[in-house]
């Protein structure tokens, strides 16, 4: 069991997380600036028109909590230099993974095990 952390540098790896979160926080703005809808509707096709949305903009914010969360652990993990080391297994999350999926905090085998590709 390897739990020796990835030669990233974390400085970059920190800019790049640092750099998502603020393109995520940014889409959440927009998507909550879409909820100051009026709620007065002439037409009952309106208002489910209306609560589609109001569904589909909660399920891109719930998702963009969740990346946010995602990329607040591994800004974590760099700090204590453990970015790039497998939670459940310890052994180290290979560089292809973590520049694709810089927030990854499993090996693919423990992410597919856990039934948690993205992670």
């Amino acid at each position: 069991m390897s739990t020796t952390p990835r030669e990233s540098d974390p400085a970059d790896v920190l800019a790049r997380l640092e750099a998502e979160a603020r393109e995520k926080a940014r889409r959440r703005d927009l998507a909550a600036d879409g909820d100051e809808r009026s709620d007065a509707h002439h037409h009952p096709a309106e208002a489910a028109t209306d609560a589609e949305r109001r569904e589909r903009d909660l399920r891109a914010l719930l998702r963009l909590r969740d990346q946010e969360e995602r990329a607040r652990r591994a800004r974590e993990a760099v700090e204590a230099g453990t970015y790039g080391v497998c939670v459940d297994c310890g052994e180290a999350i290979p560089e292809a993974r973590l520049k694709v999926m810089p927030d990854a905090d499993r090996c693919v085998a423990c992410a597919s095990r856990a039934g948690r590709g993205r992670r």
